[in-house]
């Protein structure tokens, strides 16, 4: 019987040079990995080269591949000194290089793969146009795969709830399900794809409770659209997970198994409202710069990228977006943990002056390589097509639109969104208008040397009276401004109080959750280049401002009286109902009422003594 085996290549050999160096004389390094964090190559963009014998695999008409999960940036992967491979243009999306043709199945293999991380015009991000850091290298695992003589290529998933009404959360009920993809392989073979569905993910996964079979002879498939009764939905306080399996077979014999982690959950747009399984939400959350601690840079292992989030959600961050495509374990993590996530494209800047056709090729191939790969994360409930452009540019617009367009068609399910920060030059001709949500980046007062902010917004949403918006950025970056973490800290409360005015800001995104490493920092040098921008420093310590990002972002606000304690479901920003939560106190759990939005909860059993608050998913709140 014949599977998808992957194995994990962690052990590699590499050297610094433009040309294939002497083995020999290479040194030995761990996966994932760059040489921008290594003393003596901190700043050198050029050509690295990596070296890794294969495990012997025997001859069974077997299939083998290696996939990348991210090489940054240009890689040319060889098998046995010949050419198996390219990836260009896009360093931070998985790819594929099959090596059956090139495979001795008699002797050892030897994989090399050629790296080039130089700031280039024919990249997404463009030469030195970005802000974060350009570290080279195989940043995150490499797999090596084995399946038989066909496999699934790709596979999208729609996990859909039928909400009856708007206006109220829906937790369960009825969703829609199917399932089209490509396999690859020759065509015309006869083939039965069989698929299961259960309840829950990895370990809690329980026994199928649907499955069913299709002949396929193409090389796409479609599993034709089914409703489910009794259907748990995903929300980012109650992650409800399902695990779907798809195996494939010829005569008897299996090809390919693979297995994905789906949840049910809807987010949709309507008039100047966001919506989340039918519940009319503001959320609150900050933007983490992942690649910041000077010990990993890029290539930062599961522990470290675990670290992270947990001081992320512990915010009380529910809503973030990364400025560049993040690891699928990322993503697993938000899925598990409820965290709701606008990934972008990392087209970056006002370089080039306007998008032109470069732009737009790149990021043709960036976008469907993200959504090929990420599209059946929960936790995904946006894609983003660009940050800081010049989108007052008659030819920049078109682009934003152009680029909005695509992605709807290439999934359906999910809003597309541009971030502008020249919306406040003439908010009637900015490109962010042409996505779902406004996503606008409010430096007003700092990088923007605009004093009073309200006639700006006032006017905003008076021409875009109909469009939910969300201020994508806000914070305090130093040393380029000066007052230190106490401003930091005035800035974010200052600017939550302001927001609160609004019915049209859905959702807030501070930046930023760390200080971080970029190669355009203002402090610091080598590895330690860095803009000193967050509530925690590069390691994840928290600064005093922390402690009033959790404090603004919070769903409950708590209020000691003489009977007890107050508990209040915050009706602004944020705004969404509070159920499942619990209190911990003395070691006794007390359980909250579920609390609509403006809702009062007096807890007497508190007697004057330390508590903790969780939410529904078991992350701690408070």
């Amino acid at each position: 019987m014949m599977r998808r085996e992957a194995t994990i290549l962690t052990n590699w050999q590499f050297a610094i040079g433009a040309s294939e160096p002497n083995w020999n004389n290479a040194r030995a390094v761990t996966i994932p990995h760059t040489w921008n964090v290594e003393e003596g190559t901190e700043d050198t963009w050029g050509t690295g080269w990596y070296r890794c014998v294969l495990p012997a695999q025997p001859n069974e008409n077997k299939r083998i591949f290696a996939y990348f999960r991210a090489v940054y940036h240009d890689a040319a992967v060889f098998l046995n000194g010949k050419e198996v491979a390219r990836h260009s243009a896009s360093g931070f999306t998985p790819f594929t290089a099959e090596l059956t043709g090139e495979w001795n199945h008699d002797g050892e293999n030897i994989l090399v793969v050629r790296v080039n991380n130089s700031f280039s015009p024919d990249l997404l991000p463009y030469q030195r146009s970005f802000d974060w850091a350009n570290d080279g290298g195989i940043i995150r695992p490499v797999e090596l795969w084995v399946t038989g003589s066909h496999y699934f290529e790709r596979y999208a998933v729609c996990a859909k709830p039928l909400i009856p009404t708007l206006d109220q959360r829906w937790d369960n009920g009825a969703a829609a399900f199917s399932v089209n993809g490509v396999i690859n392989g020759a065509e015309g073979d006869e083939l039965t794809l069989s698929w299961e569905m259960a309840k829950g993910a990895d370990e809690l996964a329980g026994q199928p409770f649907a499955k069913g079979t299709l002949a396929c002879r193409e090389k796409t498939f479609c599993l034709p659209a089914q409703v489910w009764q009794n259907i748990d939905f995903w929300h980012f306080d109650a992650p409800a997970l399902y695990t779907l399996t798809l195996t494939l077979e010829k005569g008897g014999v299996e090809l390919d198994r693979v297995k994905t982690t789906v949840g049910f959950r809807e987010i949709r747009t309507r008039g100047c409202h966001l919506y989340l399984n039918g519940e009319n939400v503001h959320l609150c959350g900050t933007e983490w710069m992942p690649g910041s601690d000077p010990a990993y840079g890029m290539a930062e292992p599961k522990e470290q990228l675990e670290k992270m989030l947990r001081i992320l959600k512990e915010s009380n961050c529910v809503y973030t977006r990364f400025h560049w495509q993040q690891d699928d374990w990322v993503y697993d993590w938000c899925d598990r943990h409820g965290m709701l996530v606008q990934e972008e494209v990392p087209y970056w800047g006002p370089v080039p002056a306007v998008a032109g056709p470069v732009q737009q090729a790149i990021f043709a191939q960036q976008i469907d390589e993200m959504i090929a790969a990420h599209r059946n994360h929960p936790s995904i409930f946006a894609w983003g097509v660009g940050n800081e452009l010049n989108a007052q540019k008659p030819e920049t617009i078109q682009y934003i639109k152009d680029a909005v367009a695509m992605t709807h068609q290439l999934d359906t399910d999910r809003l597309a969104n541009y971030v502008s920060c020249t919306i406040y030059d003439d908010p009637s001709k900015d490109g962010s208008t042409d996505g779902d949500i406004m996503m606008l980046n409010d430096y007003m007062g700092t990088w923007h040397p605009i004093s009073e902010p309200k006639p700006v917004w006032d006017r905003v949403i008076r021409e875009n009276p109909d469009k939910p918006m969300t201020p994508s950025e806000f914070g305090l970056c130093e040393p380029a401004f000066d007052g230190g973490d106490p401003r930091r800290e005035s800035i974010l409360r200052e600017k939550m109080a302001f927001y609160r005015n609004y019915e049209n800001i859905v959702g807030t995104i501070y930046f930023c959750l760390n200080d971080y490493r970029t190669q355009i920092g203002e402090e610091g040098e080598g590895k330690l280049r860095r803009r000193v921008h967050g509530s925690t420093d590069l390691y994840g310590n928290p600064k005093p401002s922390y402690q009033a990002v959790k404090e603004e972002c919070a769903p409950l606000r708590m209020t000691q009286t003489e009977n007890g304690v107050l508990f209040t479901c915050a009706n602004d920003l944020p705004h969404y109902t509070v159920k499942g939560y619990y209190l911990i106190c003395a070691g006794k759990k007390i359980d909250i009422p579920e609390l609509k939005p403006g809702a009062n909860w007096m807890c007497t059993e508190l007697n004057g003594m330390d508590f903790q608050v969780y939410r529904a998913s078991g992350d701690k709140m408070w």
